[in-house]
């Protein structure tokens, strides 16, 4: 897409906003951002959030109340637990302690009508409370793990969950915050950890070992040298036949420009390809399957890695 046309997109943009058509105002800058990426380098990328940024469409997006939480990022990062829950609990007008304004809350269902972020979010959670009930089929009582737990809210959707099948389950997280809400959850049956990604890697927690580890959102955020260490980490606290389920965004998804440009969400991205190089420091020998899919909205990937042994 030459200059022009990007020149263009944010005064269509601004056309839209001045006659009060907001929805698609919305839609135009999403379809339209997803193109200037797809048609950029890295570098003409970043020139051009840049020069969103400078334009006077930016503020006015940030009425959105999930765009202006990741924008502004009060826990230090996107993609917290609170807007977690607001994608999760989608009916909902507004985040907590956000202001609702007709303008905002029109913004919110259109990006909820066409953000492939949200739907996937969502389908990522239903696609861990399966895995949490197919864990408690296979092993009677089983120990499970979660790592950058965030307030655990596919343990809610589980069954398995619900009737008491869970012989353990044990949360981690590097947020105080997330881990008192997890507390109250799984206070019957679980148990909080309050712990960085190098106290794992470092072994200066103590663990016992699983039937099912799974981390969400973590390695969207990890470099591939500290995702490789961790991924080998998680491994070797798997239990005989025991199974790490590894969530990722993939790369060149519809939602990136808009995360990127708008929201100021960036998150390290992997294909198939990435993913297999993830277990490279696992030994061969000790895998006995390794098993790939992409969620029905072709934004996330998911690696599932089982140990050797078992029943």
């Amino acid at each position: 897409m030459d200059r022009p046309n990007k020149d263009n997109l944010l005064d269509q943009v601004e056309t839209k906003i001045n006659q009060g058509q907001f929805s698609d105002a919305l839609s135009t800058l999403y379809d339209g951002l997803n193109r200037v990426r797809t048609h950029s380098s890295a570098e003409e990328w970043k020139q051009f959030v840049i020069q969103y940024r400078e334009h006077a469409v930016s503020h006015f997006f940030l009425q959105e109340p999930l765009t202006r939480r990741a924008f502004e990022k009060p826990l230090g990062y996107a993609g917290d637990p609170v807007m977690i829950d607001f994608v999760y609990d989608h009916d909902r007008a507004v985040p907590p302690n956000a202001r609702s304004t007709e303008i905002s809350e029109i913004l919110n269902c259109e990006l909820n009508r066409i953000g492939h972020a949200s739907y996937a979010i969502r389908e990522r959670k239903h696609i861990l409370s399966r895995k949490i009930n197919q864990t408690a089929e296979r092993v009677v009582n089983p120990y499970i793990l979660s790592v950058a737990c965030g307030y655990l809210r596919e343990a809610l959707d589980s069954s398995a969950v619900k009737n008491k099948k869970i012989g353990k389950f044990v949360a981690i997280d590097h947020d105080k915050e997330s881990l008192s809400v997890v507390a109250e959850q799984i206070k019957d049956f679980g148990e909080t950890i309050h712990a960085s990604l190098m106290d794992l890697i470092f072994n200066t927690v103590p663990l016992s070992t699983f039937d099912f580890i799974y981390t969400a959102g973590l390695y969207d955020y990890l470099p591939d040298s500290l995702a490789k260490k961790m991924t080998s980490k998680l491994f070797e606290l798997l239990n005989p036949g025991g199974r790490l389920l590894i969530a990722n965004y993939l790369p060149d998804t519809p939602t990136l420009g808009y995360l990127e440009a708008v929201m100021d969400w960036w998150l390290i991205y992997r294909d198939k390809d990435q993913m297999q190089e993830l277990i490279e420091l696992i030994p061969q020998e000790s895998i006995h399957d390794v098993d790939m899919f992409v969620e029905k909205n072709q934004v996330m990937i998911f690696m599932e890695i089982e140990k050797v042994g078992g029943g």
